[in-house]
């Protein structure tokens, strides 16, 4: 786990009135970058300029904040190149990223018709709904994306290898990280999460419950909760608040909201909890924080006392003290992020304008840049990509002296080591377009507008050290076992193994479930089951879906076996119910289940499920948004009734699926039964392995790690594979349940299930 850096900030000034930062903008510019004077004396017709298009997606509000921000840059960018004869000048062209028509917009930008004044670059958006619709454009050309404050891990890890998509923050999984060691470490026991039911939100849905077990707080299944507008929520804050008070312990309720608009509608429900149980801000032991979206003065005076969470400049840089100490407040959330982006614009064009070899030869990390298809050659991504991915040379800085540094440097052919706003600019090792350490600041307000940073708090110490992005983080956080356990059933020896393989998915968009039950078919094949033995349920539409584009084949790996070769499917899973999931288990043949399962004492058996699972509740019965659930409760009575029949020796279930603790939970109790599960009981489990041809993920993070481990060494003992699974899962806690009832972890083996 990355470890965090605490530096001490500054108290905020009164804000100044907006004439007043605009006049100071002004003056500053004027005072720090100097006038563009008459030392420039590069004859005319010698000049080079190279103009490039760059086009603001930003909402309006947004702009208004970075403006004296983008305008700072450009000055510094304009000053910094006098003197040599070959310039980049950036055009900036701004449009409203809350437009109706920003989807016409776009496809504008990434699909010019001839004639058309080209778009170079695309600066934003900043809401990650709006990023999946620009990236979607402008992959076909891969027109370069710059995303200052796109924090959404989802869209992050999906666009990690693709060359022009820029991302200037980490994403919403490192603010968890953050935050929930702000907790820990300030001895918070318990927390709570509301977000937002959107790209933004889930981010946060996603990892606060990862994040929790990793610094031991405590979160409680029902503490978290989905919002929308029309959420009455006043019994929710209500039993946060009154077990608050209860208890004497003190909960941090995060607030994941995507718009002022929500905040407002929360804050005022909260305030109306508080007023009907007599509590104010000093008698409450609920502390309420907002993400970085909540870093705005319409939240901040909306007379609740609030703590917040907002991307910032590194320390180091000096810029968010230079900002404070010329305009008289903090710089908004997000304003180093778009500085940087921009200068890195600007030097990648240099850098390009300047190449010895010219604009189409370039190299990046030994390898020359070449693609598949067109446009054939490198373009300003790939030479922004040179910029940063080289670290040998002279170090430049964000200001005007510094990046005179870096142009008079590309000018001659040498790369300079960036350094800007942020920091060091380490990008990651790849692709070199994802940032890998970002700089928080944790403020708070009382609610009356002012603002008072408490600390920053980074995920570098600026000594140069590289780190891992969030979701491939190792975890700290392992289950211990009672090496004294000894269970003793007086087991009969195993005769037979059988095994019950399920997807309840059916879109391709959920590829990954199918594909999972079919590889772990294929592990059973190679370590001793017969089709007999086996029950396959899955919907088998992948390999014939139109959107295949190798039809007939289904992958785990990119490249990888066709798992589905030879795969027997016994049922498709839409002619089943749930009720026939008991009768296949428990060996009632019928008309309509010709094949069931026919285990007796001396038999070992394996369920695994792949799928979705609910919030809270258990395992979803299909793809997720409306369908029944197949609770905890109705597998634990399935195996009961299993077991009242002698009808298993062991059994191991194995659950991919979201909030997977739920079914272990469930079962403890039943004899000689184990569960090891993706997740626990709070956390999402995390897909893995994403392929750009297909447009999905192949697999599951917990599956593909399963298969590998019992692929390696099927006698390994239960202790160590799920220690092997813990470990290699990203994203989730692997967790391994009811080892009272099953037997000593350290002795029994998983050739119980994979005889060979």
């Amino acid at each position: 786990m990355k470890r965090h850096h605490f530096l001490l900030g500054a108290t905020l000034s009164e804000s100044v009135t907006l004439g007043r930062v605009v006049a100071a903008v002004l003056f500053v510019m004027l005072f720090v970058t100097g006038c563009k004077n008459d030392d420039d004396d590069t004859p005319a017709e010698r000049i080079t300029i190279e103009k490039v298009n760059v086009d603001v997606i930003l909402p309006d509000a947004r702009r208004t904040l970075w403006q004296p921000v983008i305008d700072l840059a450009l000055q510094n960018i304009e000053l910094a190149q006098q003197g040599l004869s070959k310039r980049v000048e950036l055009n900036m062209r701004y449009h409203d990223e809350d437009a109706e028509d920003l989807g016409l917009t776009v496809y504008s930008l990434c699909y010019p018709e001839e004639g058309d004044d080209t778009c170079d670059v695309i600066l934003g958006p900043t809401r990650s709904t709006k990023c999946q619709m620009v990236l979607g454009n402008a992959a076909q050309y891969r027109v370069p994306v710059l995303m200052p404050t796109a924090t959404s891990d989802e869209i992050q890890r999906i666009q990690a290898e693709r060359p022009y998509s820029w991302f200037f923050t980490e994403s919403d999984v490192t603010q968890c990280e953050v935050l929930l060691g702000i907790f820990g470490t300030s001895h918070i026991p318990h927390a709570a999460l509301l977000y937002q039911d959107d790209k933004y939100g889930q981010s946060f849905r996603n990892w606060f419950g990862f994040m929790a077990t990793e610094f031991q707080v405590d979160v409680a299944a029902d503490d978290i909760q989905v919002y929308d507008f029309t959420s009455d929520l006043t019994a929710f804050f209500k039993r946060i608040e009154q077990r608050a008070q209860t208890s004497g312990e003190a909960t941090a309720l995060l607030l994941a909201l995507s718009s002022n608009d929500d905040y407002l509608r929360v804050i005022r429900q909260i305030k109306s909890v508080r007023q009907s149980l007599g509590l104010d801000a000093s008698s409450s032991n609920v502390m309420y924080v907002v993400s970085d979206t909540g870093d705005n003065k319409t939240v901040q005076q909306a007379g609740l006392p609030l703590y917040g969470i907002s991307p910032c400049g590194s320390p180091v840089s000096g810029f968010d003290v230079w900002y404070k100490e010329n305009f008289g407040t903090e710089a908004p959330y997000g304003a180093a992020q778009v500085y940087d982006a921009i200068t890195t614009i600007a030097l990648g064009a240099a850098k390009r304008l300047s190449s010895p070899t010219g604009p189409d030869d370039l190299t990046i990390d030994g390898v020359k840049v070449e693609y598949r298809e067109q446009p054939f050659g490198p373009n300003l991504a790939d030479w922004m990509r040179a910029l940063v991915a080289d670290k040998s040379g002279t170090p430049s800085s964000w200001t005007k002296e510094g990046l005179r540094t870096a142009f008079s440097l590309l000018s001659e052919g040498r790369n300079p080591s960036v350094r800007g706003c942020t920091g060091r600019m380490e990008f990651d090792g790849k692709m070199h377009t994802t940032i890998l350490h970002t700089t928080y600041r944790f403020w708070r307000t009382k609610g009356d507008g002012s603002n008072y940073t408490l600390t920053t708090l980074s995920t570098s110490s600026d000594s140069g050290a590289g780190a891992l992005n969030a979701w491939d983080m190792e975890k700290l956080f392992t289950q211990d076992f009672d090496t004294q356990i000894e269970v003793n059933h007086s087991l009969p020896s195993v005769t037979d193994h059988w095994a019950l393989l399920l997807s309840p998915s059916t879109t391709w968009s959920n590829y990954r479930h199918q594909a999972d039950v079919l590889a772990m078919y294929q592990l059973l094949r190679r370590h001793g089951y017969d089709d007999d033995h086996i029950i396959l349920v899955c919907e088998d539409n992948l390999a014939t879906a139109m959107e295949n584009k190798y039809p007939g084949k289904v992958f785990v790996e990119s490249g990888g076996e066709d798992v589905r070769q030879g795969a027997v499917v016994d049922y498709h899973f839409t002619d089943l119910t749930m009720d026939d999931i008991r009768s296949i288990v428990l060996g009632e043949q019928s008309e309509r289940l010709p094949k069931v399962i026919r285990t007796t004492a001396s038999s070992d058996l394996l369920i695994f499920w792949s799928g979705h699972g609910a919030d809270g509740r258990g395992m979803c019965w299909s793809d997720g948004l409306g369908s029944q659930i197949f609770t905890g409760e109705r597998m634990h009575d399935i195996l009961s009734e299993l077991n009242d029949r002698d009808g298993y020796r062991r059994v191991m279930l194995a659950i991919e699926t979201c909030f997977s603790g739920l079914i272990g939970q469930a079962i403890v109790g039943l004899p000689d039964v184990v569960a090891i599960t993706a997740a626990n009981t709070i956390e999402p489990s995390k897909a893995d392995v994403h392929d750009r041809t297909l447009g999905v993920f192949l697999s599951n993070a917990f599956s593909r790690s399963f298969r590998n481990t019992v692929n390696e060494n099927s006698d390994i003992v239960l202790r160590d594979l799920y220690y092997n699974l813990a470990r290699s899962t990203t994203g989730s806690h692997v967790t391994l349940y009811n080892e009272a009832n099953y037997g000593s972890v350290y002795e029994l083996t998983a050739r119980d299930f994979f005889p060979r």
